[in-house]
């Protein structure tokens, strides 16, 4: 994101808020959608408030999301190629910015948000267990951004561990990473909910071994070669990532692994952008989810019987590779 140095920035960055409300506003209606089949369509053909339609759907032709002969409608190439990836699938405008209307209350009192009736927003691992389809959702939209990620990830931890080891991809979701591992000869078992493994088991089969359960209570099975946690560190507080290093270390073998893949932030906290701002996502979602440094995470492993012995920055991918050995 630009630095704010004048108003102007900040016009410019209410500007883009509004730009995203519409497209998830879009998404939320079904407009997107309805717009697949490649018709152009006057805004009186869609379903909505006539005056709202034309006055939004300029701003999606403005994005390049839509094509327009100024009274007619219908997805740009762009838009097409982006609603088959499922990328304008997004949550509903209230879901949106409802939230964040409401962050003035998680300032004051903490997170996660509430939504407007209350309830808490709080999700596991992304995922909130009575939403299914939200789930399904959210696992293809996993899988489709960790297409380089699974790749970059195999190249930097395969060359570590000795032939064929056994890897446990805590946490494993829609189960492409370990998949990719286990095109590098490694025997992969996948630890997530139940849910979680079923969506995976579909789309894997027995190429990967499953386990379903609580990873911060329940047996982890082992002894394993390596642990990979991909995202896992950051929807947990210190306290449990103690606990979660602490379990870990009973799974593992003599010098194993454990190998975090994440976002995570310089010593200073305000850099890189992308793991300042994801904190927030975690402030509003978990209830003690944070984003941390490396030396943070050293110093949570520590007790456990690990040491730090390497950082890998995938700067062009947005993420870095913590590596902690143990050591008994």
């Amino acid at each position: 994101m630009r630095r704010i140095d004048c108003e102007e920035d900040l016009v410019l960055m209410y500007r883009n808020s509004l730009a995203y409300a519409v497209i998830a506003a879009w998404s939320g209606q079904g407009l997107f959608h309805k717009l697949a089949d490649g018709k152009a369509r006057t805004v009186e053909d869609l379903q909505g408030d006539n005056r709202a339609l034309a006055i939004t759907a300029p701003v999606l032709a403005h994005l390049g999301l839509l094509s327009s002969d100024g009274s007619r409608y219908a997805l740009s190439p762009t838009g097409k190629t982006l609603l088959e990836a499922g990328a304008l699938s997004l949550d509903s405008a209230e879901r949106t910015h409802g939230d964040l209307s409401r962050f003035d209350r998680v300032l004051a009192e903490g997170g996660p948000a509430r939504a407007a009736d209350g309830s808490s927003r709080v999700s596991e691992g992304g995922v909130r267990e009575h939403d299914p389809e939200g789930a399904r959702a959210f696992m293809k939209y996993l899988y489709r951004r960790s297409e380089r990620s699974v790749v970059e990830v195999a190249r930097w931890l395969m060359p570590r561990l000795p032939e064929q080891p056994h890897i446990l991809d805590l946490g494993g979701g829609h189960g492409r990473y370990g998949h990719e591992l286990t095109r590098h000869g490694a025997e992969v078992t996948l630890y997530d909910r139940d849910l979680i493994v079923d969506i995976a088991r579909e789309r894997y089969s027995d190429s990967l071994q499953y386990i379903s359960g609580d990873f911060m209570t329940d047996p982890l099975g082992g002894p394993y070669q390596a642990a990979l946690l991909s995202n896992i560190v950051h929807g947990l507080g210190p306290d449990e990532n103690r606990t979660l290093f602490a379990r870990l270390a009973d799974s593992l073998a003599p010098g194993g692994l454990v190998v975090l893949k994440d976002m995570f932030l310089n010593e200073d906290r305000c850099q890189p952008e992308e793991a300042a701002l994801f904190g927030l996502t975690m402030l509003m979602y978990t209830r003690e989810g944070q984003s941390y440094t490396p030396k943070e995470m050293e110093d949570l492993a520590g007790p456990s019987g690990f040491e730090n012995i390497g950082v890998v920055s995938v700067r062009n991918l947005r993420f870095s590779l913590v590596f902690l050995q143990k050591t008994g």
